[in-house]
């Protein structure tokens, strides 16, 4: 789990020129600085504490002191707390949504079936008690891999099951429903709530929170320009409501909703949903999880060993200039933070 200079030679590859001038564009127009010394001071921070020009942009490094910036996670630190909070042995549960959904069942709250385990015949019985499943590859990531099936619209079975087989999609789960609040922000995708957890000494604590809302009519949450914020444990929002760009919304794009009119009254039964289950799997002690408000109350969509940190970051969301390593050390102490060795 070393970030090598192999690792940090391959990021500097696969950048996303497009975005990243985008992403300069607006630094250079919000703090009235030239674009030459905005690439250059990014390739220095990039140099100096592996942070990536998303994360340089998300953290307005080019307003913190160097005080400020030692709270931030970047790419090279989160190897290194991932390797020391999770054990490795345990990071499997986590990875294969099928053991995931085994050792969570508590949690899921909702009908599946394992093809790799599941003849066809059981499959088509399967199917025959729901009107729309999800199938997803147990391992994908980002949305990928997951299909939408409504069951009245299926032509062969037959040709689905062996589909499925053929395409890695093992996991096939019943539809969530999606509760009224959710809806009414946007109907048309199980809106993924994630909730971060640490346990430090036997007890799970939270230590942060985003849901992430597609803008547009797409059914699978995917990683694209969704829009974010979070929520205190009343329910109600208590951030900015921003996109991947630090565009600020009142309402939804799509459906008009007003995000100071939201408000979801299962936030706190969702904190401590996630808290127990934290303990279920205590050699894994940092997990964010993805939640959903369904008809039938939040559940536990999946669980992530590696989970994304970048949004709890972004300054515009909640006007910080601290960072997510200060949100963990403020939990496990300084001392734990130190052996990590970052």
């Amino acid at each position: 789990m070393k970030y090598s200079t192999k690792r940090m030679l391959k990021k500097i590859k696969d950048i996303n020129h497009s975005k990243m001038n985008k992403i300069v564009d607006i630094i250079s127009k919000e703090n009235n600085k030239s674009k030459l010394y905005i690439k250059f001071d990014i390739i220095r921070n990039f140099i100096k504490r592996g942070i990536g020009y998303t994360d340089y942009f998300r953290g307005n490094y080019i307003n913190l002191t160097n005080k400020e910036k030692d709270t931030f996670v970047t790419a090279k630190s989160f190897y290194k707390i991932i390797h020391y909070l999770n054990d490795y042995n345990y990071i499997c549960i986590f990875h294969d949504k099928l053991i995931f959904n085994k050792c969570f069942s508590e949690y899921i709250k909702r009908d599946y079936i394992n093809l790799k385990k599941a003849s066809k015949d059981d499959f088509i019985k399967f199917i025959d008690k729901h009107k729309t499943v999800f199938a997803k590859d147990p391992v994908g990531e980002c949305g990928h891999g997951i299909e939408k099936i409504i069951v009245s619209d299926i032509k062969n079975k037959d040709k689905l099951y062996n589909n499925l087989i053929k395409n890695k999609q093992f996991l096939v789960e019943e539809e969530i429903i999606q509760s009224k609040e959710l809806n009414e922000i946007n109907p048309n995708v199980v809106n993924s709530f994630r909730i971060v957890t640490l346990v430090k000494d036997g007890k799970a604590y939270i230590v942060n929170n985003s849901l992430r809302v597609n803008q547009d009519d797409a059914n699978v949450i995917g990683c694209t320009n969704d829009i974010y914020f979070s929520f205190n444990e009343e329910g109600f929002i208590d951030s900015n409501v921003i996109d991947d760009y630090g565009n600020i919304y009142e309402s939804h794009p799509l459906t008009g909703k007003k995000f100071s009119d939201v408000r979801v009254k299962e936030i706190k039964e969702a904190f401590d949903m996630c808290k127990k289950a934290a303990l279920e799997v205590p050699n894994v002690r940092y997990v964010g999880w993805d939640v959903a408000f369904s008809n039938r109350g939040p559940l536990i969509v999946e669980g992530n060993e590696y989970p994304g940190y970048g949004i709890f970051q972004f300054y515009k969301l909640k006007n910080k200039t601290t960072g997510h390593l200060k949100e963990i050390q403020d939990i496990i102490g300084e001392d734990e933070i130190k052996n990590m060795k970052l």
